[in-house]
């Protein structure tokens, strides 16, 4: 055996060792977000919804709601903000301050910054509908 092949087999080593460490940090990493970062109970965080409306209705006629019955935040210039805990979700739905008007759409995971699509036509709501089922399902279009 001469030098160069020590060399070789020692950098192969090295190599091979940095790999499972780098592996091993990325793997940890991993498991830390997935599992340790969801244990404990719901945080209360301030959350702001945007509208994404695509009614031709005003802003003012919807409003967001913590599921399942949580406070609940009506727009004002495309924007609502409330109080939610994280691990539930929230819905848009009608503001309450118009009982004639019924409306129940998008939801979302709480998260500090999250947006809801108004969507008032129903071949259209049933158009985003199909997408997202597709888009889970990963079936062809």
């Amino acid at each position: 055996m001469d030098v160069d092949d020590i060399d070789t087999n020692i950098l192969k080593k090295v190599l091979v060792g940095l790999l499972v460490a780098v592996l091993v940090i990325l793997g940890g990493l991993f498991f830390y977000f997935q599992v340790f970062s969801r244990i404990g109970g719901p945080v209360l965080i301030e959350v702001q919804v945007t509208l994404e409306n695509r009614c031709e209705l005003p802003d003012s006629v919807f409003m967001v709601r913590a599921m399942p019955n949580g406070p609940q935040a009506a727009f004002s210039g495309g924007k609502a903000r409330l109080l939610a805990y994280t691990g539930r979700r929230v819905k848009l739905v009608a503001n309450s301050r118009f009982p004639g008007f019924d409306f129940e759409g998008d939801e979302a995971d709480v998260r500090p910054k999250v947006t809801l699509t108004a969507i008032c036509e129903h071949q259209q709501r049933f158009r985003e509908t199909s997408k997202s089922m597709r888009e889970g399902f990963n079936a062809p279009q």
